[in-house]
C-alpha cells in the first residue's frame, strides 16, 4: 500500500511539474510573440459548442488556433472577485495566445466591447445554444444534478479539481445575486446574449443547433463567409469528442425539476424567442 501511495504522489508531482513547465514555456513564448491585430475571436457561453467549432474551423482553413487560454485558469482574476480583470493588461500578459489567427476563449465573451476596442480589425463569431441544453451540458460536465434547490461547491469533486468552474455557478460579478446555481447559470446565459445583441453589427451569430445538422457543410460555409479558403476536408474530424459528452436526450423538465425549469424560462424567455428557441 505504501508503494502505491508513493507512486501516486510521484505521478501527481510529475503532473504538477508538467503544468509548471508548460506555463513557463508559454510565458517565454509570449515574450517573443507578436499580438495578431486582426484575429477571428470565437465567443459564446461555456459548453455551447465553441470548442468543436473553433477546432474544425481551424483544421478546415489551416488557421492557427488558441483553444482556451489555459494559463488564465491560474490567473488571480479567475477567482470570485473576477471583475478586477483589465483586458489590455491580460492581452499583454498572454501575447502568445493572442498571436494566433483564431482565438477561442469563452470567458472573453464578457469582455466583448473591450476586445472590439482593442482589435478594431478583428472578426467575431458568437456561438449560441438553447439555454436548457447549454445549462444541462455544463452541469453534466461538472456531474451536478439540475434539480437541487441549492448546492455547496465543496460537495462536488469536479469543482474541487477545476475551481475556475465555480465562476459559472454564480453571478455576483455582474451585480446580480442569484437565489441558486440554476438562476446564476440562466442569468449568465441571458447576460451573454445581451452582450451579443449590443454588438450585433460586428458579430456573426452561429446557432449550435444549425451546426450539428451537417457539421462539415456548416463549417465550410462559415469559413467562406469569413473570407477563408478551405484547405482540408474535415469529414473525418467532425465527430471527434473534444470534451466529455453529456446526455442531450434526457427529459429536460425531469432533469431540472419544475422550479428550476421555470427559473430558466423566466430569465431566458425573451432572448430565446428572439433567437428562435
Amino acid at each position: 500500500m505504501k508503494k502505491i501511495n508513493r507512486k501516486i504522489k510521484k505521478i501527481k508531482r510529475g503532473i504538477k511539474d508538467d503544468l509548471l513547465s508548460n506555463f513557463i514555456v508559454r510565458k517565454i513564448w509570449s515574450i517573443f510573440s507578436r499580438i495578431n491585430q486582426k484575429p477571428l475571436f470565437i465567443l459564446g457561453n461555456f459548453k455551447s459548442g465553441t470548442t468543436i467549432i473553433a477546432n474544425l474551423l481551424s483544421k478546415a482553413t489551416k488557421q492557427t488556433l488558441t483553444s482556451d487560454i489555459h494559463s488564465a485558469i491560474k490567473h488571480a482574476t479567475l477567482q470570485l472577485d473576477f471583475n478586477i480583470l483589465n483586458c489590455d493588461d491580460f492581452i499583454k500578459q498572454h501575447k502568445y495566445e493572442f498571436s494566433k489567427e483564431i482565438i477561442k476563449e469563452p470567458f472573453l465573451s464578457f469582455y466583448t466591447e473591450e476586445l472590439i476596442t482593442s482589435f478594431p480589425n478583428a472578426k467575431f463569431i458568437w456561438i449560441v445554444r438553447n439555454p436548457y441544453q447549454n445549462i444541462r451540458s455544463i452541469l453534466n460536465r461538472l456531474k451536478i444534478p439540475g434539480n437541487l434547490p441549492k448546492i455547496n461547491f465543496n460537495n462536488f469533486a469536479e469543482l474541487e479539481k477545476n475551481p475556475a468552474w465555480k465562476l459559472n455557478l454564480q453571478s455576483k460579478m455582474f451585480g446580480y445575486n442569484s437565489s441558486n446555481y440554476i438562476e446564476a447559470l440562466a442569468f449568465r446565459w441571458n447576460y451573454a446574449i445581451n452582450i451579443y445583441k449590443q454588438n450585433i453589427d460586428k458579430i456573426i451569430l452561429v446557432k449550435y443547433e444549425d451546426f450539428i445538422i451537417d457539421k462539415k457543410k456548416y463549417i465550410d460555409g462559415l469559413a467562406l463567409d469569413l473570407g477563408f479558403t478551405i484547405q482540408t476536408d474535415i469529414s473525418n474530424y467532425v465527430n471527434i469528442q473534444y470534451q466529455s459528452k453529456g446526455n442531450a436526450e434526457i427529459d429536460l423538465k425531469e432533469f431540472f425539476g419544475k422550479k428550476n425549469y421555470k427559473i430558466i424560462d423566466r430569465l431566458c424567455k425573451e432572448n430565446m424567442k428572439e433567437l428562435g428557441y
